[in-house]
């Protein structure tokens, strides 16, 4: 019974000790932190400066009353196309066809009066002239001629009142012919009504007074597209005319436009919404835009600011700063303390440890980062899990792992 219980024990004896060494032997293969990795490869990176706005027709024009009046007639409803030339509204006439009548009537009183005028003045200048001739013969005396004069210049005087009132008159006259053909507004472009602010009865104001609710409608030319959005200050240096564009608009998401960009504002204004940030009005003029798009849509564009073909590049991710090393040798906390400023770095994997290689960058897309200098192609970099990354040092122990897919996608929100 003792013999057989010695067995027993000898025997658990030896698994145990050949269970501690191939657990010593499996936690040496699987020394070091896990990571991913992908190798420096080539491709090329487009550089896009990201901007949201809406959708507003290049040609737009407002259309306001030039008087006072009341709306007798409207031609158009909201979505109605119309031809440059064609009327539009119709204001009452009344009014004005009166106030032409009354003007013509002072012009032709103020032009009786300047023909009775020159008449005045004729005689006048007759009866100046007996009297300086006599006044030299000595029949006449000094004060009659100066009489004569006086009222040859009193004439001269009320002919040029009357021509005076002439003038005015006919500017009268001109101004209620102008009230009057106003009357009916024209479409003074092609498009299509795309706003329509009144109805028939109602009384409008005069345009010249600024007011927006003198605008009775709004024509624009939907042949031609823009969209304007507005460009962060940090991002507006990089735009030039030109640029081509690529617009999605909210309400029809499965479309992308084309276009490029004509115009970009000089001054920048505030969005109180987002504390003291600048923006710039960029306009985008869309290639195609068909028929489905309507002013005021919002829209998003990814503006191409800079390309560069077949250059070496890795994950945004695999770029991160961290205080430079010396000669390979690993920064410690100290070292790290004393370093004033980190530079941007990538870990090369080498003989299953982390390298700390600081590298030169240029553009960047969505996914990837462009690698001037610091790594050659083929040379493979750390580039996650992101935990892992925050804190991996130079001379870490690591070994390369594929990453789950959901780790993969979630990469770039962790932390």
């Amino acid at each position: 019974m003792k013999r057989s219980l010695f067995i027993i024990l000898m025997v658990l004896a030896l698994a145990g000790v050949v269970a501690a060494s191939i657990l010593r032997n499996d936690g040496g293969k699987q020394k070091g932190v896990k990571v991913y990795a992908e190798e420096v490869t080539r491709r090329d990176v487009t550089q896009v400066v990201k901007a949201s706005g809406q959708v507003d027709p290049r040609v737009k024009v407002e259309l306001s009353a030039h008087v006072v009046a009341r709306i007798e007639r409207l031609y158009v409803e909201e979505g109605d196309d119309v031809v440059a030339g064609e009327p539009v509204v119709e204001l009452e006439r009344e009014a004005f066809e009166a106030a032409w009548e009354r003007a013509n009537a002072q012009h032709k009183i103020a032009l009786s009066q300047v023909r009775q005028a020159e008449i005045d003045l004729k005689n006048a200048d007759l009866k100046r002239r007996r009297y300086l001739r006599l006044a030299e013969e000595g029949i006449e005396s000094r004060e009659r001629l100066e009489m004569a004069q006086l009222e040859y210049d009193s004439a001269a005087l009320r002919l040029e009142q009357a021509q005076e009132e002439v003038r005015r008159t006919l500017a009268d006259v001109e101004k209620a012919r102008d009230d009057l053909e106003k009357v009916i507004i024209y479409a003074p472009v092609s498009g299509r009504v795309i706003e329509l602010n009144a109805e028939a009865g109602e009384v409008v104001v005069s345009g010249t007074m600024n007011n927006p609710a003198s605008v009775i409608a709004t024509i624009a030319d939907l042949s031609e597209i823009l969209v304007e959005v507005e460009v962060d200050e940090t991002e507006i240096v990089y735009l030039r005319p030109g640029q081509r564009a690529r617009v999605v608009v909210d309400a029809l998401p499965e479309e992308v436009y084309h276009g490029r960009v004509v115009e970009i504002g000089s001054s920048g204004t505030k969005d109180p919404r987002q504390g003291d940030v600048t923006f710039f009005k960029v306009k985008l003029l869309l290639d195609e835009p068909g028929e489905r798009l309507r002013p005021g849509m919002s829209a998003r564009a990814e503006i191409e600011v800079a390309t560069h073909r077949d250059t070496l590049v890795v994950p945004i991710q695999a770029v991160v700063y961290r205080p430079p090393v010396d000669a390979g040798v690993e920064a410690g906390p100290e070292a790290a303390a004393e370093e004033a400023d980190e530079v941007q770095v990538v870990f090369a994997v080498v003989d299953g440890r982390a390298e700390q290689r600081p590298v030169e960058v240029g553009i960047a897309d969505a996914t990837h980062i462009e690698i001037l200098a610091g790594v050659d192609e083929g040379t493979l970099v750390v580039t996650g899990p992101y935990r892992t990354l925050r804190d991996l040092e130079h001379g870490d122990a690591v070994r390369v792992d594929r990453p789950r897919a959901a780790e993969k996608d979630g990469e770039g929100n962790d932390g």
